[in-house]
C-alpha cells in the first residue's frame, strides 16, 4: 500500500470525539498506508462546537506517542484549535499534504454539516489551503463497524492526494451503518434541504435550580436522490463537495436592485 514511497506525504488527522476515540484510531489506521500521519486531537470529546475557537484561555498540547511516521497529541481545546496547533505550532516548517477528520460517529448530513466541528476542522484546513476531508459514520453506538469506513477511506485518501482539491474546496463524506459487503458504492451528493426541529424542555435539578434539555428530529423535507441524506439511507458512501465561501452571486446581484443607501 506504501504508493507514495518517494516522498511520503504529511497527513494531519483530527477528530471531535476525543484523542482515544476509535473513530479517530481506525482513521490514523488507515492514514499510515499513505503517508507520516500526524493525530492532534481533544483530550475528550467535543461535538456540536462547530468552528469554535479558544482565545479566552490558554491553550495546551500534550505528545502521547513518537515515532518516525506515526504521532499523537492531545488538547484542551476544540478540533479548530487542533488544527491551528498543528499547523502554527507543531508542523509550521512542514507541508502538511492532506487534512482528514474523523472517523465522527453520528451523521453530518443536510444543516448538521453547520453545527458540526468535525467538518468544521476539515474547513479550517480548507481555509489554510490543505486539501480537507471530514468523515463520518452514521452509527452512534461505541462498538460500532468501522469495516465500510475504511474501506471508502483506503480508496478516497489516495486520490485525494493525487488528485488534490480546488481551493477552497473541502469533501464532506458520511458513510452508511451497514455490512460493507451490503455497500452500493460512492454517490457524489450535494447538501439535503432539510432542518432541524429542537425540542427545548425545562427542568428542575434537585437542587431546586432550573436547567433547560436540548433534543430535536431532522425533518426531511428534500426528497430527492442526489442528496447526502438519501444516499446514506440507500447504502451509499456520500461524498459532498463544500464551498467555505458562503456568498450567494445571485442574490448579490439582485442586494444591488434595492439600491439601499445611508
Amino acid at each position: 500500500m506504501k504508493d507514495f514511497e518517494d516522498k511520503k506525504p504529511l497527513i494531519l488527522v483530527v477528530n471531535d470525539d476525543g484523542v482515544d476515540a476509535r473513530g479517530i484510531r481506525a482513521l490514523g489506521e488507515v492514514a499510515q498506508n499513505f503517508g507520516r500521519v500526524v493525530m492532534v486531537a481533544p483530550g475528550s470529546g467535543r461535538s456540536g462546537m462547530s468552528h469554535a475557537i479558544t482565545f479566552s484561555s490558554p491553550l495546551r498540547l500534550r505528545r502521547l506517542h513518537y515515532s518516525d511516521d506515526f504521532e499523537i497529541y492531545k488538547t484542551n481545546g476544540t478540533p479548530v484549535d487542533a488544527v491551528k496547533l498543528a499547523l502554527r505550532h507543531l508542523l509550521k516548517d512542514q507541508t502538511v499534504d492532506l487534512l482528514v477528520s474523523g472517523i465522527n460517529q453520528g451523521a453530518n448530513t443536510s444543516v448538521s454539516v453547520f453545527y458540526s466541528a468535525t467538518v468544521a476542522a476539515a474547513v479550517e484546513g480548507c481555509l489554510c489551503g490543505i486539501p480537507s476531508i471530514a468523515f463520518s459514520l452514521v452509527d452512534y453506538k461505541y462498538n460500532c463497524d468501522f469495516e465500510l469506513a475504511k474501506m471508502a477511506i483506503q480508496k478516497i485518501i489516495p486520490t485525494v492526494i493525487k488528485q488534490g482539491l480546488p481551493p477552497h474546496i473541502c469533501l464532506n463524506v458520511n458513510i452508511p451503518n451497514i455490512p460493507a459487503e451490503t455497500a452500493k458504492g460512492i454517490k457524489i451528493t450535494r447538501q439535503a434541504k432539510n432542518y432541524w426541529h429542537e425540542a427545548l424542555e425545562a427542568r428542575t435539578d434537585p437542587a431546586n435550580n432550573p436547567y433547560f434539555w436540548m433534543s430535536g428530529s431532522l425533518q426531511e423535507i428534500d426528497k430527492k436522490r442526489d442528496t447526502d441524506t438519501w444516499a446514506v439511507k440507500h447504502n451509499y458512501v456520500s461524498v459532498q463537495p463544500m464551498r467555505v465561501d458562503w456568498t450567494d452571486i445571485e442574490m448579490m446581484q439582485e442586494l444591488k436592485k434595492w439600491n439601499i443607501k445611508l
